[in-house]
């Protein structure tokens, strides 16, 4: 009987840790991004300023994410620096921002490691200073 209980509670635990390991996880891009947008056409540095998180799935998505964190940022402030007003003062402008960005991080993963591994990228907050 023991012993039966002792198998149980391993099955219980074992299943316990594998979907802790297969839920959602948020990697965060840090620090902040700050950085100048768009054309300066009239002398006058435009500036954004976001945090992104990123959603995956499992711990091996969340590692492989942060393994290549410095490439994934370094994507996201080409991406950001290339927007103009438009894109960054609406909530239209700021959502289709945000479609683009994901998809670009995704393709990067793919290229990088086979499988996109990130399910949504967030903007935990948007601020833009024209």
């Amino acid at each position: 009987m023991f012993r039966v209980i002792t198998v149980l509670i391993s099955l219980v635990m074992a299943f316990s840790v594998q979907a802790a390991d297969s839920g959602a996880q948020y990697v965060h891009l840090q620090p902040a991004f700050v950085l100048n947008y768009g054309n300066n056409t009239k002398g006058r540095m435009k500036y954004i300023r976001t945090d992104v998180a990123l959603r995956v799935v499992g711990a091996e998505a969340a590692g492989k994410v942060n393994h290549h964190q410095a490439y994934i940022r370094n994507q996201m402030v080409l991406l950001l620096s290339q927007q103009d007003d438009a894109a960054v003062n609406s909530a239209q402008g700021r959502e289709k921002l945000r479609q683009v960005a994901l998809e670009e991080v995704r393709a990067l993963m793919s290229e990088l490691e086979g499988q996109p591994y990130v399910e949504d990228l967030y903007f935990q907050n948007f601020v833009a200073q024209n």
